[in-house]
């Protein structure tokens, strides 16, 4: 600390200008909260996934039937649903996700997770939630039945907050998001999805 401050003296005295100092990441700039993340699979569990989905971006992280489903993100519980209403005669959009929770991340993305076997009951919309907390169990419910278990996960603005499917499954790729997490990182979404809002606006 000595040292630091005989620096800085020395500096003003012979008049050379203090470099700025580094900029800080927003999230752990000073009065803003850290925002924690997890890998949605519990630690423990295989989960395999690849960079590629079908047609729109999303990952399906594929797992064991019954394994422990997490929150990915600190934030507040948006939507649940608890029952699976997927008619493959009608294959409607909005019912595909079968048992599902999305979450409004604290940075503002909204983290969707679906095609559970079941969501524990003492998860409601408006609650909050910590990252890595057990919200649902891994499962094929939805569009999923007669594949492999696996959690659906999209990224993607809030905008409504609810309903929306099309924009709900997934409008930024997650796969590099997740492999961070997977790893004990902390990479955000945020300013991917901002991107995506400020091209596409909210329908």
């Amino acid at each position: 600390m000595g040292q630091l401050l005989a620096s800085l003296l020395a500096a003003v005295l012979l008049g050379v200008p203090l470099a700025p100092p580094a900029p800080v990441p927003a999230e752990t700039s000073a009065g803003a909260a850290r925002v924690d993340r997890a890998f949605p699979v519990a630690p423990g569990v295989r989960a395999d996934y690849g960079a590629s989905h079908h047609d729109y971006p999303a990952t399906d992280v594929f797992a064991r039937c019954g394994a422990r489903a997490r929150s990915p993100v600190d934030g507040v519980v948006l939507e649940v649903s608890r029952v699976d209403r997927w008619d493959p005669a009608t294959d409607r959009g909005w019912q595909r996700g079968g048992r599902f929770v999305s979450i409004r991340g604290d940075d503002g993305v909204r983290y969707y997770l679906s095609h559970f076997a079941g969501v524990r009951p003492d998860v409601r919309p408006g609650d909050r939630v910590r990252a890595g907390r057990h919200v649902a169990w891994v499962g094929h419910t939805g569009s999923a039945r007669g594949t492999s278990c696996h959690v659906h996960v999209g990224l993607s603005p809030v905008c409504r907050g609810s309903g929306q499917w099309r924009i709900r499954r997934g409008v930024v790729s997650p796969y590099p998001f997740l492999r961070s997490w997977q790893q004990g990182g902390n990479r955000s979404p945020a300013a991917a999805v901002a991107r995506w809002k400020t091209r596409h606006g909210c329908p």
